[in-house]
């Protein structure tokens, strides 16, 4: 290759060499970030996000819970994934639906009432919505209608932390997916945290209301069965925060330390996730499921490690 002698000649041999090379790296980062987002070859066309209140991990291997553990075999687990600080019902859920920390979405407190405003920041609700989708939210806690703004879900209902609730949420979420079929659901279980604040965390009568919480999500299974939509179906099942004794207050690894399942379409089998997992990565990952690309400003990320990859051959990593 022969260089230009002149200095004129040479400045401008320079400037398009170095334009050739902007233009390549670009196209390398393009590339790049299309082959990333290619790892989940099979998107899920519905995702459904279970997150069972104040839930520790090691409550998964002392209850009688059948449905959860078939549920982390057949999918990709972390029994490592950390929630926010403070660890506290609102706060956790505003960080899993917009993807951002407490000091970025600033819900910090435990309380809403309606004559407070909602959440207005950009969420996986409103962001589905804006591709068409229908969204839902069945929950046991009325604090959680600020996730729901109006005009954004199609669908929301509480039972205000009745007796039963999880009883009454698997019911009331089945007869409205055999008429609706939302795409996009959360539904959140409250009696784990009602127990353990009343009962203690670990105690006999927590372990009891999580068995209660399974059998609900076994009647959850079986409906998306009944309406032909499970195999489509991506679930992430999660916890907003644990506990000790009968609070939940500070940094405690008992405390902050959460579960953290994906199943679904693409999801590895039986796979133990090797990296972090924080709850706001939870709405990056479930809209690059759904094949809508999550903003980039958010703190969260998707956890593409849970992917096969078009050319990998499905398995199943030993538990």
């Amino acid at each position: 290759m022969s260089y230009p002698k002149t200095p004129i000649k040479a400045f401008f041999f320079i400037i398009i060499t170095l334009t050739i090379f902007s233009w390549a790296g670009t196209a390398l980062l393009s590339l790049a970030d299309t082959v990333l987002n290619s790892t989940n070859d099979a998107k899920a066309k519905y995702a459904i996000i279970i997150t069972i209140d104040g839930l520790r991990p090691d409550a998964i291997t002392e209850g009688n819970v059948p449905h959860i553990k078939s549920l982390i075999k057949k999918g990709s687990y972390s029994l490592e994934a950390k929630t926010v600080i403070p660890a506290r019902t609102l706060p956790a859920h505003t960080s899993l639906v917009t993807g951002l920390t407490p000091e970025r979405h600033g819900m910090k407190i435990n309380f809403w009432v309606p004559f407070m405003s909602y959440e207005d920041n950009q969420t996986i609700f409103s962001m589905a919505k804006e591709k068409g989708l229908k969204t839902a939210m069945f929950v046991g806690k009325d604090k959680l209608q600020y996730l729901a703004k109006p005009g954004v879900l199609a669908h929301f209902e509480s039972t205000g932390e009745a007796p039963g609730s999880s009883d009454i949420i698997a019911k009331r979420f089945s007869s409205y997916i055999k008429t609706e079929k939302p795409e996009l659901v959360l539904l959140h279980f409250p009696e784990p945290d009602l127990t353990g604040h009343r009962m203690g965390w670990m105690s006999e009568g927590y372990i009891k209301a999580f068995e209660e919480v399974d059998r609900a999500i076994g009647v959850i299974l079986e409906s998306l069965d009944e309406v032909g939509i499970y195999e489509n179906t991506l679930f992430i099942i999660t916890s907003d925060h644990g506990g000790q004794e009968k609070n939940h207050i500070g940094s405690d690894p008992e405390v902050i330390t959460i579960p953290w399942i994906a199943v679904g379409p693409g999801v590895k089998e039986g796979y133990r996730i090797n990296g972090n997992i924080n709850i706001y990565d939870t709405a990056s990952t479930v809209l690059f499921a759904l094949g809508i690309k999550p903003p980039s400003k958010w703190d969260g990320r998707p956890i593409k490690e849970i992917f096969i990859a078009p050319s990998q051959p499905l398995g199943k990593d030993k538990i």
